[in-house]
């Protein structure tokens, strides 16, 4: 087992492998929407790992097309972060959908619309 500091950093290098990962790797033409990876939490047995990915695109249908995308391709990304990392088991990657970057915009968009109603602006 792991210890807490050392699943710590693996979790950040982790979050910064998948994440080029998606961005430089993946080819799959379903995805279309920008995907970024939140969150990750490795078990301490490190063999499962779970993935936080907020997607933000255009429509919903592109969001979901890219997160299944994404599912299918856990596998691929997995050994590609295994090999990179020199890990001894490849961990089985789970994905989990958040929304934070929507949430993001949305609240960027509420700030600047409150900032033009304030006086002197």
């Amino acid at each position: 087992m792991a210890t807490s500091r050392r699943i710590e950093r693996i979790n950040k290098t982790l979050m910064k492998e998948i994440g080029e990962a998606i961005t430089l790797e993946l080819k799959d033409p379903r995805i279309t929407s920008m995907a970024s990876v939140v969150d990750v939490q490795m078990s301490p047995d490190m063999k499962y790992c779970k993935v936080e990915i907020s997607v933000y695109g255009a429509n919903e249908v592109e969001n979901v097309k890219t997160f299944d995308a994404l599912q299918s391709a856990s596998g691929y990304v997995s050994s590609l972060v295994s090999k990179n990392l020199r890990l001894r088991y490849a961990p089985e990657i789970r994905f989990e959908r958040t929304d934070s970057i929507a949430r993001g915009v949305e609240m960027y968009f509420k700030l600047k619309e409150l900032s033009k109603d304030e006086p002197g602006n």
